[in-house]
């Protein structure tokens, strides 16, 4: 029997920390040896998710069977294939009309028969759900960390940037700048005069741009700065470090020039 073997993992993290390429290799070429066949080709999808329907190896492989390279596929299990079940049994069904048999290691199912055809919707429901329920955690899990005024990911403020691990940190030359607006604001002077010293003294932006009016009054009117983010409709505490004080903001809050 002419085997080919198929792996993946959909993010580097995982490689490192969960059920990796080299550990998926070797669940396929221990099988494939237990079975005494032919390992003839491994195809090996790096961080490319199961819920993608474009996948470079896995096109590969199927264009490979239609070409009779191989007479049957071992993947290490079932949630390599696909998320869902209709991924899942769209792909056995490709290589079944290229004559081709399937093998999920983990799940000990071999379609082959009847039985493990049987097994493998019941396995590929399991892995969709499975699916399901890890995106709601990360989903619940971005909710409380929100709701503790944590950063999700996203579009960041002048000032700050992402550090290690996520977290917030602040620019100490744009926090300078930032303070300075606020403090020329807390002095009556006009948005519009703002935003002209800011270019007559050739401060720049974070992207190269021009100072306006629209930037400097987002500026004046983002709680961030103040240390508070929004979570359904509430200000909370964020993580992360104020660059000016509440009363300072709240003070400014309050001129009819914003």
């Amino acid at each position: 029997m002419r085997a080919a073997g198929y792996i993946r993992v959909s993010q580097e993290r995982a490689a490192r920390n969960g059920y990796g390429l080299g550990a998926q290799e070797a669940d396929v070429r221990r099988f494939v040896e237990y079975k005494t066949w032919e390992l003839v080709e491994l195809y090996r999808e790096e961080g490319v998710s199961g819920y993608k329907k474009d996948r470079p190896e896995l096109d590969r492989l199927l264009a490979d069977a239609k070409m009779g390279k191989f007479d049957v596929v071992v993947f290490p299990s079932i949630d390599r294939v696909g998320r869902s079940v209709r991924d899942v049994l769209d792909i056995d069904k490709k290589l079944r009309d290229a004559g081709v048999d399937i093998v999920f290691v983990r799940e000990s199912v071999d379609t082959s028969t009847p039985t493990g055809a049987f097994f493998e919707t019941i396995m590929a429901s399991i892995a969709q759900l499975e699916g399901h329920m890890m995106y709601e955690r990360l989903s619940k899990g971005k909710q409380q960390k929100a709701s503790r005024g944590g950063y999700t990911g996203g579009w960041l403020p002048y000032g700050y940037r992402r550090g290690d691990k996520g977290r917030v940190e602040v620019m100490p030359e744009q926090a300078k700048v930032v303070r300075r607006i606020f403090r020329w604001a807390a002095q009556d002077q006009s948005i519009k005069s703002i935003a002209r010293r800011l270019r007559e003294d050739k401060v720049p932006t974070r992207n190269g741009g021009t100072w306006t009016r629209a930037t400097v009054r987002y500026m004046l009117r983002n709680l961030f700065y103040a240390g508070r983010v929004e979570f359904e409709g509430k200000l909370v505490h964020g993580q992360h470090k104020a660059i000016v004080s509440l009363a300072r903001f709240n003070s400014l809050s309050k001129s009819p020039r914003l």
